[in-house]
């Protein structure tokens, strides 16, 4: 991967003087670089990713290669994406979807073809999904993640360069995130429990693909089992969920897992208290509290403050449940 952007500069020449031959190289490259799937190694920054998609859709725009653009400008969706330009992610997406490659027909005119591969197609459906959730239009989002879903499972085994873009545990993630997120809880309960259960079934080289998904999914799980009322169940599953928010990753992605596991542990405290076990929900709360700390976790310390003010209360330490409501004022009001 380092090498490969080291040796950009190669391509980008033969681009220049070849846009023909080279655009194609140049493009494939650009599209490698911002789909980088090497396990336990930190994500380029957004803005990184958007500028190699961007480069990519250029040079892929002075080339016949249609299939190259259309992946090339999924990848500068899901840039746009992860960079919170929701509308022009889903406009990217849109015009990623609507590319077109000449045929000729058998009067010997020339009609048009879609060139968009089945797992293109299927990750522009979750990135759409994603974005249109972004921009506040949950309802609208639920039957086109549902859609990605569907598109995944019909997809056969992907080949190398399409394991990178997106996978079916990653679309049940969006799926079941948006179905608790329009207060479908049950359904929702249900998809996160296929996308678990999918991915403990995978090999550890499987595993590596989709990394990031397994931690989030059973932390939100953990978190749409609290909010439907099934304490037991969401405490049955928070050892796992603990488990998967150690390690590795914890140290590659710390600004995706701390605040992951801040709220985790947030509603295993408050599933603890529910079924009376303050002594827990103690240790939970002010580990959350520990965790919100830190820098990448300083945006859930106002819910850990919370949650932890209430554990004390439930124990009658009001001195010490004082000391946190303080703080928690003192950072609303700033």
């Amino acid at each position: 991967m380092g090498v490969l952007r080291i040796l950009l500069p190669l391509p980008r020449a033969a681009a220049k003087w070849a846009p023909e031959k080279g655009g194609p190289l140049l493009g494939a490259a650009l599209s490698y670089c911002a789909t980088p799937s090497w396990a336990g190694l930190p994500p380029p920054s957004p803005a990184r990713r958007l500028a190699w998609a961007e480069e990519a859709v250029a040079a892929y725009r002075a080339t016949a290669d249609t299939a190259g653009l259309s992946r090339a400008l999924a990848l500068r969706a899901h840039a746009l994406l992860l960079s919170g330009r929701f509308e022009e992610a889903c406009g990217a997406a849109d015009e990623a979807t609507a590319v077109q490659a000449p045929q000729v027909d058998t009067a010997g005119g020339v009609g048009v073809s879609g060139v968009v591969s089945a797992a293109v197609a299927a990750f522009l459906g979750d990135v759409r999904a994603q974005a249109l959730a972004g921009l506040g239009r949950g309802e609208e989002a639920v039957p086109v993640a549902r859609a990605s879903v569907a598109a995944y499972r019909r997809l056969p085994a992907p080949d190398r360069r399409d394991r990178a873009l997106g996978s079916l545990p990653g679309a049940l993630r969006t799926y079941a995130m948006l179905l608790a997120a329009t207060g479908r809880r049950e359904e929702s309960v249900a998809v996160y429990e296929e996308c678990a259960a999918l991915l403990a079934a995978m090999s550890l080289r499987e595993l590596a693909h989709v990394e990031r998904v397994r931690p989030q999914v059973l932390a939100e799980l953990v978190g749409v089992l609290r909010a439907s009322g099934r304490h037991e169940d969401a405490l049955g599953v928070g050892p796992e969920a603990r488990e998967a928010l150690r390690g590795p990753l914890a140290w590659t992605v710390p600004e995706t897992v701390l605040p992951l596991r801040v709220r985790l542990l947030v509603d295993l405290a408050r599933c603890h208290t529910a079924t009376g076990d303050p002594a827990e929900a103690r240790a939970c709360a002010q580990a959350a509290v520990a965790e919100a700390r830190k820098p990448h976790g300083a945006g859930e310390l106002t819910s850990a403050l919370d949650c932890l003010a209430d554990v004390l209360g439930e124990l009658g330490q009001t001195d010490k449940e004082s000391i946190a409501r303080r703080e928690l004022a003192e950072l609303r009001d700033a």
